[in-house]
């Protein structure tokens, strides 16, 4: 699964990269926008779902070990690069030609407190692996049943957004509860399909984004709209990645993959850098001349060049201590038997 992850955070830095200039004036073509909505309904889903890969396994293994390898290692990574961004966004807030240290300090630290934060994956996360800890290695219809119907409310469309972070936690549960419980049959199930059925669900895909995107911006409809293309984007995209994995034009995704969590909590702040210094050269983007180029180019290159970037300083700092995680506990796996936690 390192291609479906490698592919699935590449995205999430696309998406960003639109943010990211679209905040600095950059605006880009409306068909990456558009684009880049399609995407959505594919990414972060699949993301959570690999995320719930193995974490059974890793309970079964491990005992009570596994609290510290998971949850407790990931609400670190959340509090670590908090602190990493709470110092670095004042710097970039410092050379910006709009804004100022203190008020980037301010709305960084309004974002971590609100749930907006870049970082609201790692904490998802970490609440995650909290709870499947409690719930134990035994697949339970009631509890998938209420995650599902938390994905029906915090869809957009019945519940107003609370946050970001807020939203997409209670939306995506149910993913990571299905990866993590039947992660051997989704797994059985990709490497089987038979292509007539994939390209089944790729119309089907299709068909339900034709019919979401027309409504997205009406009440109530886009909520009704907008369950089925993630639903469906998962299935699609899984067969899609498994008939392409290994081909040339993929061998990076696999390369990314296992560095996931570099390119995660990295590309923001780079990301936000290098639009900065551009803004330093170019000072008004509509008159400029890189412009028209930056217009349909600006996402894809940033992207490119964030992933790269992000790659060089993961290896540059892979042994820097708890950098990118707690220590291994240094004592055996304790055997486990039944639901132990």
């Amino acid at each position: 699964m390192d291609t479906v992850k490698g592919v699935a955070i590449t995205l999430v830095v696309f998406g960003h990269s639109i943010k990211i200039l679209g905040g600095e004036g950059w605006e880009v073509a409306n068909l990456l926008n558009q684009l880049n909505i399609v995407i959505g309904q594919w990414r972060m889903p699949v993301f959570m779902l690999v995320a719930g890969f193995f974490v059974t396994r890793s309970m079964t293994k491990y005992g009570t070990r596994f609290w510290r390898l998971r949850p407790v290692n990931m609400a670190w990574l959340f509090l670590f690069w908090t602190a990493v961004y709470w110092v670095v966004y004042p710097v970039i807030g410092a050379v910006d030609r709009d804004r100022t240290a203190g008020a980037t300090f301010s709305e960084i630290v309004w974002h971590t407190v609100t749930f907006h934060s870049y970082l609201w994956f790692l904490l998802a996360l970490a609440i995650y692996y909290a709870l499947q800890g409690l719930l134990g290695v035994t697949p339970n219809k009631w509890v998938v049943a209420l995650a599902g119907l938390l994905f029906l409310v915090f869809v957009p469309g019945l519940v107003a957004d609370v946050s970001w972070g807020t939203n997409e936690l209670f939306t995506n549960w149910v993913f990571f509860l299905v990866g993590a419980w039947w992660s051997q049959g989704i797994r059985t199930w990709v490497a089987g399909v038979p292509t007539w059925q994939g390209i089944l669900w790729c119309l089907a895909f299709m068909a339900a984004i034709l019919v979401w995107m027309p409504t997205r911006d009406i009440p109530v409809l886009e909520n009704f709209g907008g369950v089925l293309p993630p639903l469906l984007a998962i299935p699609a995209g899984l067969f899609l990645l498994s008939r392409l994995d290994g081909k040339p034009g993929l061998r990076w995704a696999r390369r990314v993959g296992p560095r996931s969590l570099a390119v995660y909590v990295l590309h923001p702040p780079l990301m936000q850098l290098a639009v900065v210094a551009l803004t330093w050269v170019v000072a008004n983007p509509t008159d400029s001349a890189v412009w028209p180029w930056l217009h349909w180019a600006g996402p894809p290159v940033f992207t490119v060049l964030a992933v790269m970037l992000c790659l060089g300083i993961q290896r540059a700092t892979a042994n820097v201590p708890y950098m990118w995680g707690l220590p291994a506990p240094k004592t055996p796996p304790a055997p486990s038997r039944g639901r132990h936690l």
